[in-house]
């Protein structure tokens, strides 16, 4: 669970996130005349083996974005869960919630919030919080390319070793090309520094291809790496997982 102290930290980022989520009304932006800047979507994703050894794995993951105009969102929430032989061998969730403030065509404020457990990585649950400015280089329609940077506080409860609180930092790159209709290769890469302990420094890089089987399905090949520098004692610095999934959208 997270300390008083932490939670208490967080507090005002959650506050000038509901301001930002808040914000549509506060403009009063007539939608009914423009496109529709919601979008949201449900993976599902399932492996079972069985024989020799039988195995399972399931995953979910929930998104619903919507684009700055000016105000903006980015909501979501992932489980995955695999079994060996009815041990579990991995398991992983988590949420975000990301708030977003277009100032130009180019440019944009945001804060959020993440949380997410990871036993099997080391930490019951590490929490972000942050807040920072976006660029966008390339606004389509064939690419799209945008970085983003700003200030995070890191509240991470840790197994084995004692709990810590640190004040770090957020660069990332956001980056989809559309080779053709209905078909999306995506990549979004993070560098998570820690501004109390140069060495501990976290990498994730989230790579995909989506195709389109019609305007409500597609499915989508995921390939997911989080490289931790300085990872909790007796733990690995690489995880990677493959996922393949069937997308709702709606």
């Amino acid at each position: 669970m997270f300390r008083r102290d932490s939670i208490q930290m967080m507090v005002p980022l959650l506050l000038i996130t509901a301001l930002l989520l808040a914000g549509p009304a506060v403009a009063g932006e007539d939608e009914a005349t423009a496109e529709n800047p919601w979008e949201s979507s449900l993976g599902f994703s399932f492996v079972s083996t069985s024989g020799n050894s039988d195995t399972q794995t399931i995953g979910l993951d929930f998104a619903v974005t919507r684009k700055p105009q000016p105000w903006g969102l980015d909501a979501g929430a992932y489980y995955l869960k695999s079994e060996n032989n009815g041990d579990t061998t991995a398991e992983r969730y988590g949420a975000r919630l990301r708030g977003e403030r277009a100032l130009s065509e180019r440019w944009s404020l945001w804060t959020g919030i993440s949380g997410e457990h990871d036993a099997f990585a080391g930490y019951d649950m590490r929490a972000i919080v942050g807040a920072g400015a976006k660029y966008i280089a390339l606004a389509g329609p064939t690419h799209e390319l945008s970085f983003d940077g700003g200030l995070t506080w890191t509240s991470e409860d840790l197994i084995g070793v004692e709990d810590r609180d640190f004040l770090g930092g957020l660069l990332g790159l956001d980056w989809a090309w559309h080779p053709s209709e209905g078909t999306t290769i995506g990549e979004r890469l993070v560098w998570f520094p820690n501004f109390d302990e140069s060495s501990d420094w976290r990498l994730r890089s989230e790579t995909s291809i989506e195709a389109s089987l019609s305007s409500k399905f597609a499915l989508k090949l995921g390939y997911l790496l989080r490289y931790d520098n300085d990872p909790v004692p007796g733990f690995d610095e690489t995880d990677t997982t493959t996922t393949i999934s069937l997308v709702v959208k709606f």
